[in-house]
């Protein structure tokens, strides 16, 4: 799916090291300033890419309100209406109709799909928002998706960080993870041990 690109957003001379992390590793863990188009150009990389005919893109945002303008932003990009290519569910409300491949939700709502459907079975794809802030929702979701990954061998996780608070998210896991960043790119070795990241 070709998209309209902005090249004055950082993330996007990021884009081809971004998708080459995402084909490489289970794992991504993308780190940028505030304003660099993490939020927007994310879960349109990964349409890109194709990995919206995998399973859903989940994309999960820490509130109800950020879920619902993400979702406006990014239907507005992409040139059509929310609930029909990108949709959102939110407590009380949900706007996602039969063709919708990228799916803003809270956290909250993610954790809760999981007692329904254990391994996330609707989705190919998962971008775990915001995820420097550490609540109850992300830790558990981290824990949760890191077995989880074990178990789909097809699933995609991407971690969004904020520049200035990645050192707030633990990164130690069994599957080797990469980060790709606005302004800088790191991977760690092969071994599937995690190196000590450097300064964001």
């Amino acid at each position: 799916m070709l998209l309209r690109i902005d090249p004055a957003l950082p993330i996007n001379a990021k884009r081809d090291a971004i998708r080459a992390a995402v084909e490489k590793h289970p794992v991504v863990i993308v780190c940028g300033e505030t304003g660099s188009g993490k939020t927007t150009q994310l879960p349109q990389i990964l349409l890109e890419m194709g990995r919206g005919s995998a399973g859903r893109i989940g994309h999960t945002q820490p509130r109800r309100i950020a879920a619902r303008s993400v979702a406006a932003r990014v239907a507005d990009e992409l040139g059509t209406k929310v609930g029909a290519l990108v949709g959102y569910k939110v407590r009380f409300h949900e706007s996602v109709g039969p063709d919708t491949a990228i799916k803003l939700m809270t956290d909250g709502i993610l954790l809760a799909e999981t007692q329904s459907d254990p391994e996330l079975r609707q989705y190919g794809s998962i971008i775990l928002d915001e995820a420097h802030e550490r609540s109850l929702n992300i830790d558990f979701l981290i824990g949760y998706l890191k077995k989880l990954i074990e178990i789909r061998s097809d699933l995609k996780v991407v971690v969004r960080l904020a520049k200035r608070r990645s050192r707030r998210l633990p990164t130690r896991s069994r599957n080797c993870v990469a980060r790709a960043r606005a302004t800088f790119w790191y991977s760690c070795p092969e071994s599937g041990r995690s190196a000590t990241p450097p300064r964001c």
